[in-house]
């Protein structure tokens, strides 16, 4: 009688390795999409407590304070209302640099990107009470919405589905 063999032979091996290399493949791509809505989730908390920071500087300090975004250049900023940790040194946060680089940043405060809060901490545009005011932050896979009220009150945080890139192109070529 032969003695039995113990262990793989090289097909066996191969097999394994090649589920655990599909496993893993499956696995990191899942990761990736978790990091990249983690990283958006982290954004919008971080820019609509920026908002909040900023009208209550209004509000304390008795005073104006704007807000502007740039979407062109994923930029978040306030020349009037310096970081709270950082005497002197304006907010401004480089969406891309800040969080991830794969964000897009958009905003519409009734259809200006530069937003003001009077004394009182109510929002307005040109003069105008704000009617209706949203910051995006976005990715192909999720998007969160920053909304800000007419009135005084908190920035909410809401988890919206992102624009497909026919829907956003459609939007441009009717907004032009």
């Amino acid at each position: 009688m032969r003695p039995r063999r113990r262990g793989l032979t090289f097909f066996e091996l191969t097999v394994v390795m090649m589920i655990m290399a599909v496993l893993a493949a499956v696995a990191v791509s899942h990761f990736a999409r978790s990091l990249q809505a983690r990283n958006a989730r982290h954004a919008a908390i971080q820019l609509a407590d920026y908002v909040d920071y900023i009208r209550n500087t209004a509000i304390n300090e008795g005073r104006s304070t704007s807000l502007s975004i740039d979407p062109a250049g994923d930029r978040f900023w306030s020349t009037d209302v310096d970081f709270p940790d950082q005497v002197g040194v304006p907010i401004s946060v480089l969406v891309k640099d800040r969080f991830d680089d794969r964000l897009e940043i958009t905003a519409s405060f009734d259809s200006a990107t530069t937003l003001t809060f009077n004394l009182e901490g109510t929002p307005t545009v040109g003069g105008t009470p704000l009617v209706n005011g949203v910051i995006s932050i976005d990715t192909r896979e999720v998007a969160y919405e920053i909304r800000i009220g007419a009135g005084p009150g908190r920035a909410s945080i809401v988890e919206v589905e992102p624009e497909t890139p026919a829907e956003a192109s459609q939007t441009q070529s009717s907004g032009s």
